[in-house]
């Protein structure tokens, strides 16, 4: 097999008819290109062969075994070729480049911890002794991976088929033995078929075996892998807009419930200098109370919420009270703030579930008074919190704290005419107000602008790293005056230390403001005496018959109530106020007009809930922002950069991707680059020069549509081996390339060439040369 092997790569050309000889003859005689084979013959052989030869065009003058052992042959040593490995390397490197610079900056700066604000050594510092990083060079390295992505991506396909295509050539010269390829999967390799979709058809009808190859299958597997791996991390790979730090600054100083006390020490925090201001506070926010006034500092746990009202409790997701304005964003940074929630539940009471004796228990609060008017129309109303109301139920901690207070309300309007009356011993109800406080994170960009919850614990001990900002200062808690406060004989109250209790809860701090000392139920009948005695007896106006509704006073929390409208036709939902019948006459008594407010709170019931809801909220209020400032809030809303953004498992998915087709191509590069290679690329003039060395009685030049049909195809090997001397009598000569017989092609050896590829003969060559010439 090897014999005719050889036979088939050295046979020569047949004679031609005579019109094609000497057509080409004719032809060949002014064709330039064609004789070079000849200028590389020694005079004397090429002269004797041509004349032996004649029909022959000057490129078959004398066949290669002739021109065995001659000095004037070209010859050289087969090379590497490392151009596809120098390539390819460059190639792996930009693109696990671009990969891992889109992976690191979609998890962290290159320069820095994470994208974390002012994630520095000086962990918990304030906000003035910190500078922002700079991420100009992480938008630089990005911008360059992008860039670099995109070349990667567009020369993946040609530089697989490039390597395969260089790694070809050894492959086919590299085989075991002569006729372990044939020529047919030598021109699959050859054309590229690897990226070729007609070679699912070939193996269909041919088989596998007679034009698949190792090499073939890992071509198609990494053109496969090439073809797919970039559109599918472009599906899993976006970008997104993060904010980055730009200027700090402390924006604003607020109250912290971390410094409140129980007791009525100096250093709780409280910047009132009078006991009971609190509930001269209240009492004036309830009297201008709405429910339909917008509250800034009504909080949500619902991001985008910025105008919510007292009407809107039963509606919202964790009502709040913070001091902050909602909508408030601390931009870059993790920030906390102190929050109040308090929520009401009520429930009618029958007479025995009333606290016995709560007019004689010490330090409970208990206010009650009743009036007669109009004859025999009367009301009564009764308020009673049976708990200690010296002390404060506040804890002096950032952890999260929780207390319920609960006031018993008893209101009696058994003799009314106009209105309903409440039943026989009045309508009695328990008010349980819960209240929960602590600490909260403040909208910014990491948590997408949602406030958090309520937090279990201090934020400054627990929850904060290196991506916080210290919030806490010093407190220079302000000194207090202190005066006592008496009773003045007001019977309808019973005096108690509460009044000037420091931190009182909501709910006291409610009670006292509408049924305490001062309150309107107590003071409005002495200052309605001096109104009407101030009413004006002349002409007002030019008033007709027609009433006219004079607002002389606001009650407590009146507006929070929905109140039916009077026998008179008048809505008393916005004030207390009385009507002139003629132009020097109204109609109104004090305590009168004090049942219209009592009957608000006894005809509304369904509205208790809302109601003391929000007179708590505005207690917490005062509270809070009453509080010496020493818990600051710091903003950096930073400025918007683009970065990578994939998931762990796009990131799991694409890495193996790449490493399927890297890691293999890589081995190919060096695969190809390590052995010495007859031609640099398995392509068409590689192609030309096996078929020529076959000669025309194997592939004539005929009309060829099926190649599947050609059987010499499988015949004819395709292993490029050497095949001996040119010359079997020379001591050193050049060595011929050949298909199928003879062995693998040697390193050291020079085989015979085109006269571009020659190498000179060295002095020792040319000694042992003469001397064989001259043996």
């Amino acid at each position: 097999m090897e014999d005719h092997s050889s036979a088939i790569s050295l046979s020569p050309l047949t004679p031609r008819s005579a019109v094609i000889s000497e057509v080409e003859s004719d032809v060949s005689s002014e064709d330039e290109t064609l004789g070079h084979s000849g200028s590389q013959l020694p005079p004397g052989v090429a002269a004797v062969h041509h004349e032996e030869h004649e029909e022959l065009p000057p490129y078959s003058r004398a066949h290669p075994n002739q021109l065995a052992g001659r000095r004037g042959e070209h010859s050289t040593t087969l090379r590497r070729s490392v151009l596809a490995l120098f390539l390819t390397v460059i190639y792996a490197a930009l693109a696990l480049y671009s990969w891992v610079i889109l992976v690191r900056l979609s998890f962290r700066p290159i320069h820095n911890r994470s994208w974390q604000p002012y994630t520095i050594d000086t962990e918990y510092s304030p906000c003035y002794d910190l500078q922002p990083m700079s991420y100009a060079v992480d938008a630089r390295f990005y911008r360059s991976a992008q860039i670099i992505q995109s070349i990667v991506s567009v020369l993946t396909l040609p530089m697989i088929a490039a390597v395969c295509a260089s790694a070809a050539v050894v492959f086919v010269q590299n085989q075991k033995d002569g006729m372990s390829m044939s020529m047919r999967h030598v021109m699959a390799l050859a054309d590229n078929r690897w990226m070729d979709l007609s070679l699912v058809n070939d193996i269909i009808h041919v088989g596998w075996k007679r034009c698949g190859s190792a090499l073939l299958i890992l071509g198609v597997f990494l053109h496969f892998i090439g073809a797919i791996v970039y559109p599918i991390q472009s599906i899993f790979l976006t970008s997104r807009p993060i904010h980055v730090p730009s200027s700090c600054s402390q924006s604003y100083t607020g109250g912290d419930i971390g410094v409140l006390s129980s007791t009525s020490s100096e250093s709780d925090g409280v910047d009132s200098a009078v006991g009971g201001m609190d509930v001269v506070m209240v009492r004036s926010a309830l009297e201008s109370a709405n429910s339909n006034k917008v509250f800034p500092q009504l909080w949500q746990r619902k991001a985008g919420q910025q105008f919510n009202t007292f009407n809107s409790f039963a509606d919202m997701t964790d009502p709040f009270y913070s001091e902050v304005p909602t909508g408030f964003n601390t931009g870059v940074l993790r920030q906390f703030a102190p929050r109040v929630n308090s929520s009401t539940t009520y429930s009618s009471i029958k007479a025995a579930q009333w606290p016995a004796n709560c007019d004689h228990t010490d330090n409970a609060f208990f206010a009650s008074y009743s009036s007669v008017f109009s004859g025999d129309a009367s009301w009564a109303i009764t308020a009673c919190m049976p708990a200690d109301v010296n002390q404060s139920p506040w804890s002096s901690t950032r952890d999260r704290q929780e207390f319920t207070e609960t006031l018993y309300l008893n209101i009696s309007v058994p003799q009314a005419v106009e209105y309903d009356s409440t039943p026989a011993g009045g309508a009695l109800f328990e008010i349980n107000v819960t209240t929960t406080a602590g600490y909260f994170e403040l909208p910014n960009y990491m948590n997408d602008g949602m406030p958090g919850p309520l937090l279990e614990s201090d934020p400054t001990t627990n929850l904060c790293g290196t991506d916080c900002i210290a919030q806490d200062t010093e407190v220079y808690a302000k000194k207090r005056m202190r005066r006592s406060s008496t009773a003045t004989g007001n019977t309808t109250f019973s005096p108690s230390n509460g009044f000037t209790t420091v931190n009182k809860g909501p709910l006291l701090t409610t009670a006292y403001a509408m049924f305490g000392p001062g309150s309107f139920i107590e003071t409005f009948p002495a200052d309605f005496s001096v109104i009407e005695n101030n009413i004006p007896s002349s002409d007002v106006g030019g008033y007709t018959s027609y009433d006219v509704n004079a607002c002389i006073a606001l009650a407590p929390a009146m507006n929070l109530f929905s109140t039916p409208v009077d026998a008179l036709g008048d809505n008393s939902d916005s004030c207390i106020s009385i009507s002139f019948i003629e132009p020097s006459e109204y109609s109104g008594n004090a305590y009168q007009l004090i049942e219209t407010w009592i009957l608000a709170i006894s005809s509304n019931q369904q509205q208790i809930p809302n109601a003391f809801t929000s007179a708590a909220f505005l207690s917490n209020k005062n509270l809070i922002e009453s509080m010496e400032p020493s818990w600051v809030i710091n903003q950096d809303l930073g400025s918007e950069m683009e970065i990578p953004d994939i998931s762990l498992g796009g990131i799991i998915a694409v890495s193996v991707l790449m490493g399927l087709y890297l890691l293999p191509l890589l081995a190919l590069a060096f695969y190809a680059s390590r052995y010495p290679r007859w031609t640099r690329r398995l392509d068409s003039f590689a192609m030309l020069r096996l078929g020529a060395s076959m000669g025309e009685e194997v592939f004539p030049m005929f009309v060829a549509y099926d190649k599947n049909a050609i059987k010499e195809l499988d015949e004819v090997p395709g292993v490029v081996r050497d095949i001996g001397l040119s010359s079997g009598n020379a001591v050193i000569s050049a060595g011929r390339i050949g298909l199928g017989g003879g062995k693998p092609l040697q390193k050291r050896r020079k085989y015979q060439c085109f006269e571009g590829d020659n190498q000179t003969w060295n002095t020792a060559e040319r000694v042992q040369i003469q001397r064989s010439a001259n043996a």
